[in-house]
């Protein structure tokens, strides 16, 4: 159980997030001592303002004014610290928001690496395929061999896998039964090229699938999708860590599901 901070601790809190011209005055104290006049021109603040900041971090002991100079206490540092790494952890959070809302139970344990905004490719009205392309280009950078999942079929995804299986590169391929039908009634061809193709092994899962992954010969490529089954937003990585996670959730996922060949002849 977490324990609520009283109600000083939050009222303190209150003053340091009241404008982000506090936050300031903190930045530049933790580089170096300074007068009031020297924060009036770093900080876009007047001078009664910066008075007035420095008096509130003061009674706060987080500064303490030395030789007409203020500089900031050891725990003034640390609430600077641990307040810029909140802001930090905010602004990650806003970017990756879009493959984190949309990832389900997967979310529990996915690598740190993955929650890099660098490594994403988000959707956004600006530009709703954003998502999609980058998906199709990594599909079209394979090296190696691929195991995927997968909770849609389009057009757009066989393709790009009559491509690889053309070049020779062997498929793993997970989906689930909404997918199997979809391919029985909309992608005949695909669904037969899955059930005879020598280079592709395709799986189904038991139970409805609400994300993607692939992987090839060193790289990851995580997919979150809304519930319209549009791809919302897609994470890369190379990293170890990460390729040794999803081989783990791949082989979970396979262990849950049945080659096609046994789910055709069982209806």
């Amino acid at each position: 159980m977490v324990e609520s901070p009283d109600d000083t601790a939050f009222e303190d809190c209150q003053f340091l997030t009241g404008s982000p011209q506090r936050f300031a005055v903190l930045a530049q104290l933790r580089e170096r001592p300074a007068r009031p006049a020297d924060l009036c021109d770093t900080v876009d603040a007047t001078r009664t303002t910066i008075q007035r900041i420095l008096a509130g971090c003061a009674e706060r002991q987080w500064v303490v004014k030395r030789d007409g100079k203020y500089q900031l206490t050891v725990t003034g540092q640390r609430v600077f610290d641990q307040y810029n790494t909140l802001l930090s952890e905010i602004d990650q959070a806003r970017a990756v928001g879009p493959l984190a809302t949309h990832l389900g139970a997967i979310a529990a344990d996915l690598p740190v690496e993955l929650l890099d905004p660098d490594c994403l490719t988000t959707s956004s009205e600006q530009n709703p395929l954003a998502a999609i392309n980058r998906l199709t280009d990594w599909l079209a950078e394979v090296d190696g061999d691929v195991r995927a999942i997968s909770p849609i079929v389009t057009s757009v995804f066989n393709d790009a896998a009559v491509e690889l299986l053309e070049t020779g590169t062997h498929i793993e391929f997970i989906i689930d039964h909404s997918v199997l039908e979809r391919s029985a009634s909309d992608f005949s061809d695909a669904l037969e090229r899955g059930l005879e193709h020598e280079n592709i092994d395709t799986y189904v899962h038991d139970t409805t699938l609400d994300i993607g992954l692939a992987l090839d010969r060193s790289r990851v490529c995580l997919a979150a999708y809304d519930d319209r089954n549009n791809v919302r937003a897609i994470a890369e990585s190379d990293a170890t860590a990460v390729y040794r996670w999803a081989e783990t959730v791949f082989d979970r996922y396979r262990e849950r599901s049945q080659p096609l060949a046994t789910v055709l002849s069982n209806p």
